[in-house]
């Protein structure tokens, strides 16, 4: 099969372009034709697949045709739908199609939002809830971004990255025909180990540090353990000094090291020597890719109860679930894990049985050609009618 996959920025930094590599090399791997298609790379190739480069949509539908891709699968927004003989496909991994902030998240009262897309509502939460941007420029390009989703992923299928984005959509006005659920891939680990038992216990926090993501209620929770714990937290962003404040407001010092931005093999490395992640997050994770590479690190994860989340630690089996901002409830259940190596190893090894067979690229991988050969034939069979 010949694969083409577009994205602006193949060289950014986020989990949409992450996620892009992984599959695009594992296809590679699989015997198929890749290419790539971006309009912010000079380079003429990537991960030793072909870029080519284009500045509209139109150019990016004509390359692909003149390149005989058999599928186009866009990791990011277009604003002009593909022509009919052309088999395209689109991942969703945010909240834009149906969140002009992108952000599911109440600024003003620090908690998620549940309202459904309109205009109206998502106007007043930007006025009033600070869930977005209020400068006119940023506050109209937010809107028209999900009107032009609206417009494009009415007509094309799509791949949600959890059940939660797909029913979100779906409550939002797109065709449940059109939407699927496929879960990111996390590329299996093959060493793992079990937590250690014989120090005091670390639990990790890996992530931005802005409000959306709730570090600020985990320091005030790890301040109310009552057993000795450790938290490491990696990453960066723009509440930093104001979480290391924190911090030194609370007298935790002994207890927090704030570590900064860490390539993948630190992470692993800190990942290894905790007892459990902590993923505090305060606004509608879309899936909670933290988890899933907790999982398949054989690592227990305490979480939010909100947006993906539940849909990667189920609570009980491989991790605990808190109400989002319940700093008595997080120091519990941290307590708990602290307090009970056995149970964290236990949910440890549920969670990377449950990674391999939900997110592990392998199967990851099959389902999703079976997807692409599932539309291939839907759209041969609509050409064949229509001739």
């Amino acid at each position: 099969m010949i694969i083409g996959h577009y994205i602006p920025h193949l060289r950014g930094q986020g989990g949409a372009e992450l996620y892009l590599h992984r599959i695009a090399a594992a296809q590679k791997c699989l015997g198929h034709t890749v290419y790539y298609f971006s309009k912010y790379d000079d380079l003429a190739s990537l991960d030793d697949i072909s870029i080519t480069s284009v500045t509209t949509d139109a150019e990016l539908y004509e390359a692909a045709m003149q390149l005989k891709v058999d599928l186009l699968h866009l990791h990011s927004e277009v604003s002009l739908l593909p022509p009919a003989n052309l088999t395209v496909l689109r991942t969703v991994q945010g909240h834009q199609p149906y969140c002009p902030s992108g952000s599911k998240f109440l600024a003003r009262s620090a908690c998620p939002c549940d309202r459904a897309y309109s205009v109206s509502g998502c106007l007043w939460g930007h006025f009033v809830d600070r869930c977005g941007s209020i400068r006119p420029q940023k506050l109209l390009r937010g809107f028209e971004l999900t009107r032009t989703e609206q417009k494009i992923l009415s007509k094309v299928p799509s791949l949600a990255n959890s059940s939660f984005v797909r029913e979100q959509m779906i409550a939002s006005g797109y065709s449940e025909q059109l939407v699927q659920t496929l879960y990111l891939a996390v590329p299996d680990v093959v060493d793992t180990t079990a937590p250690p038992c014989d120090d005091v216990p670390k639990f990790l926090f890996l992530g931005r540090l802005t409000a959306a993501k709730g570090v600020d209620w985990l320091i005030k929770a790890v301040s109310r353990v009552s057993v000795p714990v450790h938290l490491d937290i990696a990453g960066d962003g723009n509440q930093a000094k104001q979480l290391q404040s924190l911090v030194q407001k609370l007298g935790v010092e002994d207890r927090v090291t704030f570590h900064g931005w860490l390539n993948t093999e630190t992470v692993y490395q800190l990942m290894r020597s905790s007892r459990a992640l902590v993923f505090p997050s305060l606004w509608h994770e879309p899936a909670g890719m933290v988890a899933y590479e907790a999982s398949i690190n054989a690592r227990a994860a305490i979480a939010s109860r909100v947006g993906g989340i539940p849909e990667g630690i189920i609570d009980g089996v491989n991790g605990l679930l808190v109400e989002p901002n319940d700093i008595a409830g997080l120091a519990r259940q941290i307590e708990r894990l602290a307090s009970d190596w056995a149970l964290a190893k236990q949910y440890g090894e549920a969670g990377r049985n449950f990674a391999i067979e939900t997110f592990g690229i392998d199967a990851h991988m099959k389902r999703l050609m079976q997807i692409y050969q599932q539309h291939l034939a839907g759209n041969a069979l609509q050409a064949s009618i229509s001739s």
